[in-house]
């Protein structure tokens, strides 16, 4: 999964180096992302990585209330198996949740989580601080989460808050942390958008960011090859020779061999 390989080192860069500590989450310095698929009856986390301590950061955004932590527990208890590792949880919540449980006893283990209520940070502040930084050259990493995140956060008009966001984007002058930015948007800050408001933000940010054209462009290319792949299951049912559908569809003799052998098994 190429894009999401690029997306996720822009967003290890983005989350270290001081920029989680605007939302009280400290000493947190990735290394590198890993699986966040589990083994057994796969489960997904949102997101994991590798610290440079060596113990795993796990980090979840919620749109909603989490009423048990069951869930973490388990997503926890597999990634301690799997890497035999300390593991420091955060769960992110969006600015319309206002509580939720954070640890959890079972008796036979005490399971704690670290919630960040993203309703209790002014975002409106954060992108008075964020202009403000970029006004008088004083850009910081914790700048890179006011941004990204500014739209999950408390806010008295959530429509200026986004055309603020805009604003601000093209602005950061570094290339290279502005795609740190972008990484943390496309990651975390849209969670809360409408439909409309994703779309509008990711035609923009592909306009101002190499990051995001990019992954738009291999996002192109992933559907092209998928869309070849599909005509290339029709062809097969349909008894073509393997000669024909490579000229219709592009795909390598070995490719459509392989899709051969998975429509048999």
């Amino acid at each position: 999964m190429p894009k999401q390989d690029t997306l996720m080192k822009a967003l290890t860069r983005s989350l270290s180096g001081g920029a989680l500590d605007v939302l009280g989450v400290h000493g947190v310095e990735l290394e590198e992302p890993l699986s966040t698929e589990l083994p057994v009856n796969t489960l997904r986390v949102d997101r994991v990585w590798k610290m440079k301590n060596q113990d795993l950061f796990h980090l979840e955004f919620q749109t909603k209330r989490e009423s048990t932590l069951h869930r973490f527990l388990e997503y926890d208890a597999r990634l301690a198996n799997e890497h035999r590792a300390r593991i420091r949880t955060v769960v992110l919540y969006h600015a319309n949740v206002a509580n939720a449980p954070s640890d959890l006893d079972i008796g036979a283990a005490y399971y704690r989580v670290e919630n960040v209520f993203l309703r209790n940070l002014d975002g409106d502040q954060a992108l008075a601080d964020v202009a403000n930084h970029l006004r008088h050259g004083t850009w910081e990493p914790s700048d890179r989460i006011r941004l990204g995140l500014a739209l999950n956060m408390r806010l008295v008009d959530q429509n200026r808050a986004f055309d603020r966001v805009r604003e601000l984007i093209p602005q950061v002058p570094d290339e290279a942390e502005r795609d740190l930015v972008v990484s943390a948007i496309l990651v975390l800050g849209d969670q809360g958008l409408t439909e409309e408001q994703r779309a509008v933000l990711r035609k923009e940010l592909r306009r101002v960011s190499k990051l995001a054209e990019e992954l738009y462009e291999e996002g192109r290319m992933e559907g092209r090859v998928e869309e070849r792949v599909q005509i290339a299951f029709n062809l097969l049912r349909k008894g073509l020779s393997l000669e024909d559908i490579a000229d219709t569809t592009k795909l390598s003799k070995q490719e459509i061999e392989d899709l051969a052998r998975k429509l048999t098994n």
